[in-house]
């Protein structure tokens, strides 16, 4: 069968329809782009098997959002949760490039569990060979087949979503508890899980852990070569935002104070991203200092803040657009969107 992209349109009412159901908003971490990407994963896992076997599930997968149990940047797993016997998993990471892989500076994270005693009947189903299931080492491998087999149709997913090829890792399987936990991008507190039904029972649990700021191959016309300077000093936030903006297309310059930035305007930016509390110039006392450099030249600015409460003085001063911290990247696009 011919491999095809996923319902773009119908896709969307799904998300929508989800969000909804799930009052995704509520969550500060991920956002609907994450959530695009688990229903991705979902397609990606029902295609293969109606591919390899005309498999389809008892029902629809559920599709549940959990907090991550961390410790020191590793998700702790106890795989008996998600199974009342013996358990065997399998996990891969993905990062944006080779050397980010071996820094273990992941974007994304697929786990696959299985009861042990069903995995042979369940690899059958995708035709692989039989498998002893008292074989330590026959079921870790079928597993870490099983996730290879997953996470590369679900890249083939995201790239007809436009999401870049990224870098996976080799697989890692485990019986029942992983020593040292997973890795798993910095800083996320959830993950969604989804479970699978087999004739009437829960056969497979898959969960995935992502970053929102995925990096995009396609990009609009109207983005493209445009040059974006960044005024802030938080060095976290701008080793996630550099990246994501020039997947997206653009150029972009950094400044980690107001003064710097002021130095910085001689580059021509077309957009200026600014921060409010930072040494030597805030941002208020750079909007100011800029309005008498510029004249009617006047570069849009989109102020970011933690704090809320000042953007009507930041309007009155001609900021464009006002972005509370933390933001979804797809907000993000938008601002910028509607500045250049």
């Amino acid at each position: 069968m011919a491999d095809k992209p996923l319902d773009l349109r119908k896709l969307k009412e799904i998300v929508q329809k989800e969000s909804a159901r799930m009052n995704l908003r509520s969550f500060s971490i991920e956002g609907e782009s994450s959530f695009t990407l688990a229903l991705a994963l979902c397609a990606a896992i029902k295609k293969i098997f109606f591919e390899k076997s005309e498999t389809t599930f008892s029902s629809e997968p559920g599709l549940e959002k959990k907090f991550i149990t961390e410790f020191e940047r590793k998700m702790r797993v106890d795989a008996m949760e998600k199974f009342n016997s013996t358990t065997v998993f399998s996990s891969v990471e993905f990062a944006s490039n080779e050397e980010d892989l071996q820094r273990r500076e992941y974007m994304l994270t697929l786990v696959v569990y299985l009861e042990q005693g069903y995995l042979p009947d369940f690899l059958r189903l995708l035709q692989y060979p039989y498998i002893d299931s008292d074989d330590e080492a026959e079921v870790k491998d079928g597993c870490g087949t099983l996730v290879n087999l997953i996470a590369g149709q679900f890249k083939r997913e995201m790239a007809h979503l436009g999401y870049r090829d990224l870098m996976m890792s080799p697989f890692e399987s485990y019986i029942n508890t992983a020593p040292n936990g997973v890795g798993i991008p910095r800083g996320l507190t959830e993950k969604f899980e989804l479970s699978f039904d087999v004739e009437g029972s829960k056969r497979l649990v898959v969960e995935l852990v992502t970053l929102d700021m995925l990096p995009k191959w396609k990009t609009t016309e109207k983005m493209v070569s445009k040059r974006i300077l960044i005024i802030d000093d938080d060095p976290t936030f701008i080793k996630i935002i550099v990246p994501f903006l020039q997947s997206q297309g653009f150029e972009v310059i950094v400044a980690l104070d107001g003064a710097e930035g002021i130095r910085k305007l001689s580059e021509n930016p077309h957009l200026i991203i600014l921060d409010i509390q930072m040494p030597v110039m805030d941002g208020y006392q750079f909007i100011l200092e800029k309005k008498k450099m510029e004249g009617e030249k006047n570069v849009p600015v989109i102020v970011l803040t933690a704090k809320d409460g000042m953007a009507e003085m930041f309007k009155v001063e001609g900021a464009r657009e006002y972005l509370l911290k933390p933001f979804q990247p797809a907000a993000l696009l938008n601002s910028i969107q509607r500045c250049i």
